[in-house]
């Protein structure tokens, strides 16, 4: 395994830092990693020296299991944690400190698991809808790029360096897969048409300018943006990774004749543009929710959001469409990022208003519903003032008071009846008797 070495400026004292991955279960499932850092002394005499070596920027203060007896600091400077500590060196002595640290640089099984579970309820969510289709295209290629991302982890499990390379690489693009698999937003989307990407060439040139044949390590930067998958053609060169300066590089080693030069062409797949469809899907997005905001309350602010996000707009696209060397063409990239995240934001606060428009509504039919129930509650206390309910006593007393007046109601008919019945009955005797005289 390759070493990252540091020289004092004497000469005397030389510091080692290197990886190891120290235990691994089946599976790639990673524990601990141990940080060698070598301190020499090649002099003859008795030296004693600082050792100061910054630990990855990855670790939190709980990851750093043990120090071997350094003092552990954070660097607020480098944003990193930092070992050090005074070593007293015989004359050609050596010493090995090994800083045990937890394997941070690992996405384990479980992780892997929970953002598929998420990307299938977010597919799930826009079931049988306009949006269906387009949902399980984007299923497919999250899925295709988490397992990108896993591979790469498991090909480079006994090598830690190459391996924390390809997490650094990966982070930002894992973090994307994880964040779109939970918004709603992102499935409903239209995702970007696949293109037949340009090339873009760069040049690599090394040269011996000594007498005598000499061995080179080849050490180039590449832009940020480059991933492995992005190089063609990569003339033997492996790629790795500077976790200090952020930046992937080509990394070579080849022994070069004297005052020979040696050049080497690397083509890189073109990622530096913004892809038209995301651009239409920004534009489709605003222009359906200002039609929701249009004559609202918040028209004035609508309007303003939506000029800027076809201002940030229209600049990319014109700055897509120019001829620029490399250079400019990965410069104006950068700057039409910037401008198309804008954009982005500017959307989100559009979605922002409508939801607040949307709260509105529904508090405004609440308010309503509320006002009916009050309404109701007020003729309900008059009704209760109108027909009070009486007293127990009143009651009975008002029942007493009809029964008796029934009870005399009923006597006075009964007796009229009575009367009535006795005359009818003398008036009919009478007839009978005057009907036999006439007869006899």
């Amino acid at each position: 395994m390759r070493s990252l070495r540091r020289k004092s400026i004497n000469g005397i004292i030389i510091l080692l830092a290197s990886l190891v991955c120290i235990f691994a279960l089946a599976g790639h499932v990673y524990a601990q990693v141990t940080v060698n850092i070598l301190a020499v002394n090649g002099t003859e005499k008795e030296k004693e020296r600082d050792i100061k070596e910054f630990l990855p920027k990855e670790l939190g203060r709980d990851d750093i299991l043990d120090t071997d007896g350094l003092n552990v600091e954070y660097d607020t400077n480098q944003g990193a944690y930092v070992v050090s500590g005074v070593v007293k060196l015989a004359p050609k002595e050596s010493k090995t400190y090994k800083i045990r640290v937890q394997d941070v640089w690992v996405i384990n099984d479980e992780e892997v698991a929970n953002i598929k579970k998420q990307i299938t309820a977010g597919v799930a969510k826009v079931k049988d809808t306009e949006f269906s289709k387009i949902a399980e295209e984007k299923e497919t290629e999250l899925l295709r790029r988490l397992d990108y991302i896993v591979s790469q982890q498991e090909q480079f499990a006994d090598n830690i360096e190459k391996r924390i390379d390809r997490f650094r690489i990966y982070h930002d693009e894992l973090v994307a897969i994880k964040d779109n698999a939970v918004s709603i937003d992102y499935w409903k989307s239209l995702p970007p048409k696949p293109e037949e990407g340009k090339l873009i060439r760069f040049i690599i040139e090394t040269k011996n300018p000594s007498n005598k044949p000499k061995k080179y390590q080849h050490k180039h930067y590449l832009p940020q943006e480059v991933k492995p998958e992005h190089i063609y053609e990569s003339q033997d060169f492996d790629f790795r990774f500077d976790g200090v300066k952020n930046l992937p590089y080509l990394s070579k080693e080849e022994e070069l004749a004297a005052e020979e030069t040696k050049q080497y062409q690397i083509s890189v797949l073109d990622v530096w543009n913004i892809a038209q469809q995301e651009i239409d899907n920004i534009k489709n997005q605003t222009r359906d929710v200002y039609r929701l905001l249009e004559k609202t309350e918040y028209q004035e602010l609508a309007n303003y959001l939506v000029g800027n996000i076809k201002s940030n707009l229209e600049r990319i696209e014109a700055s897509q469409n120019e001829e620029k060397n490399i250079y400019d063409h990965i410069s104006a990239y950068r700057v039409n990022k910037k401008y198309f995240e804008q954009a982005e934001k500017d959307l989100q606060a559009l979605l922002n208003l409508l939801r607040a428009l949307r709260e509105n509504l529904e508090r405004s039919k609440l308010k309503n519903v509320l006002q009916k129930l009050k309404s109701l509650k007020s003729i309900a206390d008059i009704a209760r003032s109108i027909f009070k309910r009486p007293e127990i006593n009143t009651a009975w007393k008002i029942i007493a008071g009809v029964v008796i007046f029934v009870g005399l109601l009923t006597f006075i008919h009964f007796t009229i009846w009575s009367k009535r019945s006795k005359e009818v009955k003398l008036e009919n005797k009478k007839e009978e008797a005057q009907k036999e005289n006439k007869t006899t």
